[in-house]
């Protein structure tokens, strides 16, 4: 990890004894991984620079090959429900489906991980910001395994969306606590309206898996006074038992709400644009309708009080990150990539 404000990790085959078999572990978080057919393993070369944005992951690749999958029994259990925004800088990308095809430099894809998928890469050089699903409004990112989409390198979106990517990564090592947090808020909601809406509405018996379905729901109406098991149930038809087995992991569904309420008090209370607000009115807005009651939860949850989380993001040199994400020591890509926004 380096010493710049934002967090860091980089990973290099550079002297590695086995470069491709310390790749594909590396990348196992999200990949299958195959060596290129071209070349022996042995001589394979890729090195990887991520920043955390608190909210989502910035990704530079750098790889000579590789074939990589997400196949549908992998996806049966695995947890990950990110939405991938990749931009090829150089270098080549051969999509198999839904329709073959391959990447010019320029081009952007956009990458559902709930779905299966597969792409081969030769001497590729991209960026990827990875954030969760729920980042993102249902009409962007719904609960339904989307296809992957692709921009043309000379549409208004792909230029403008590969900008975006290009600034966030020679900005990086400049940002302040208090902007990377703003960023981390900013950004989705930024990235959504270059996008637009996902493509063909979903067919109408389409209704999605239920937790993705849950989790959405539950990220849609964390305002409501009312956000409770009951409701949840009757909202959206499932069984208690259903509900509360898909938040066993969680610590309960209950605990689940509340985790994600702090968060997103958090997040407010840390971004400037809102620096005017009362911190009991984002309580309010978030559900809860005893300040005091608030504050305790805050502070047990962050180690810190929702006034001193607001009041150090305006000092420089002040380390929010753990507030955000696993601790950096010891920490990896999958570390990070599994706690992004689950806290």
């Amino acid at each position: 990890m380096g010493n710049a404000q934002i967090a860091s990790f980089h990973f290099s085959t550079t002297g590695v004894d086995s470069p491709f078999d310390a790749w594909r572990s590396l990348l196992n978080v999200l990949f299958d991984s195959l060596p290129p057919k071209a070349s022996p393993a042995r001589e394979f070369e890729a090195n990887l620079k991520v920043y955390h944005f608190d909210t989502f992951l910035l990704c530079r690749s750098v790889a000579v090959g590789g074939r990589y999958r997400r196949t549908k029994e992998r996806l049966a259990t695995d947890d990950l429900d990110h939405i991938v925004i990749s931009c090829l800088l150089r270098g080549g990308i051969a999509l198999p489906s839904p329709a073959a095809r391959r990447l010019r430099a320029g081009d952007v894809a956009v990458l559902d991980l709930s779905a299966p998928t597969a792409f081969a890469m030769s001497a590729a050089d991209g960026m990827h910001l990875i954030m969760p699903r729920t980042l993102l409004p249902a009409a962007m990112a719904p609960v339904q395994p989307m296809t992957g989409r692709i921009l043309a390198q000379d549409s208004a979106m792909a230029i403008f969306i590969r900008g975006i990517l290009e600034a966030l990564s020679e900005a990086a090592l400049r940002l302040s606590p208090g902007e990377v947090i703003a960023l981390g808020s900013s950004v989705p909601d930024l990235l959504a309206s270059c996008l637009g809406p996902a493509g063909e509405p979903p067919s109408v018996g389409a209704r999605g898996d239920l937790g993705r379905r849950l989790r959405r729901h539950i990220e849609e109406n964390l305002h409501r006074s009312d956000l409770t098991p009951s409701r949840l149930t009757h909202d959206l038809r499932v069984s208690r038992s259903q509900l509360y087995r898909q938040f066993e992991s969680s610590g309960g569904v209950e605990a689940y709400i509340r985790r994600r309420r702090l968060r997103r008090c958090l997040l407010t209370l840390c971004d400037s644009r809102h620096a005017d607000r009362r911190i009991g009115d984002i309580a309010y807005e978030m559900g809860f309708s005893d300040e005091a009651h608030f504050s305790r939860l805050f502070r047990r949850a962050f180690g810190v009080s929702p006034r001193g989380a607001r009041a150090a993001v305006r000092q420089d040199g002040i380390d929010l990150g753990g507030l955000f994400r696993p601790s950096a020591d010891g920490a990896s890509f999958g570390d990070w990539l599994t706690a992004l926004d689950t806290n």
